[in-house]
């Protein structure tokens, strides 16, 4: 998802597309981050062939309270006074959910699972980007998970910050003067095509402007997420009235059967 980033972020900007646009894109982009080579990494890795199945799942403003208060809990219990975000909260509930309804597949002992977040780099440079900078300002957030986490996921809101802090201006630097991040993909990728890992990724367009978006015929009455070749991933967009997030999930055929009518996501979630 990240051209979306940069694309609603101007959908809702009023400025001239000729001179900004071009400076910062074409400019800016490559100064930052020089082209490197990718020689032996496969550009297409996590686009499935398999049947991959969206649907759509509504949670209200007080099924989010609800969800926020349960993992506030553990984010006491370690000493850290500042409660999940709405982001934070639902990525925890969902991976739970998508845990619970998908174990009775056979997966082997060396498997490991992950939640992945993206993130946007524009705030992480030094000095920072513009927020309207065109470009895939972003990477991602990598937190390892423990299949045996339960209910409340204890400790799970704080893994997910700490591996989003780690993406600072330190990692910035080293993304732009090394190769070792592209080393890092390259092996993840190789995991995840040997079956070693099972991601659960996660990208919000949550406060982006897309209900101002008019192209001379008025702005829209709803906006949803196209389906995608991607699986195991969560797009979160605002509902039409802002109290709310839709979660617009990608999972294999036989997974959404049974994730879809898990009933405790069901509590909290209309899909």
């Amino acid at each position: 998802m990240p051209y979306s980033f940069h694309i609603c972020e101007y959908l809702g900007s009023h400025f001239s597309w000729r001179s900004e646009l071009h400076s910062v894109s074409r400019i800016l982009s490559a100064k930052l981050f020089p082209p490197k080579s990718i020689l032996g990494y496969e550009l297409r890795i996590g686009i499935s062939t398999e049947r991959i199945v969206t649907q759509r799942f509504v949670f209200s403003t007080s099924k989010i309270q609800e969800i926020k208060a349960k993992y506030a809990k553990s984010t006491a219990s370690t000493g850290n006074q500042k409660g999940p975000s709405r982001i934070e909260a639902l990525s925890v509930f969902i991976w739970s959910r998508f845990v619970a309804s998908t174990k009775a597949k056979p997966i082997p002992d060396s498997c490991f699972y992950t939640i992945v977040h993206a993130v946007n780099l524009r705030t992480k440079l030094e000095p920072p980007l513009p927020g309207h900078s065109f470009g895939n300002f972003y990477r991602i957030a990598v937190t390892v998970a423990s299949r045996n986490s339960g209910e409340y996921c204890y400790n799970l809101v704080d893994q997910i910050r700490e591996s989003i802090r780690k993406l600072d201006a330190i990692y910035v630097r080293q993304l732009q003067d090394g190769q070792s991040h592209f080393d890092f993909i390259k092996g993840s990728a190789e995991s995840f095509v040997r079956g070693e890992m099972v991601s659960l990724s996660f990208t919000s367009l949550c406060r982006f402007p897309l209900y101002k978006a008019d192209f001379g015929w008025g702005k829209p009455i709803w906006v949803g997420s196209a389906s995608l070749s991607f699986k195991n991933l969560v797009v979160f967009t605002d509902t039409v009235s802002a109290d709310g997030i839709e979660a617009w999930i990608n999972l294999k055929e036989e997974d959404m059967a049974t994730f879809g009518s898990d009933e405790i996501l069901l509590a909290y979630a209309v899909s």
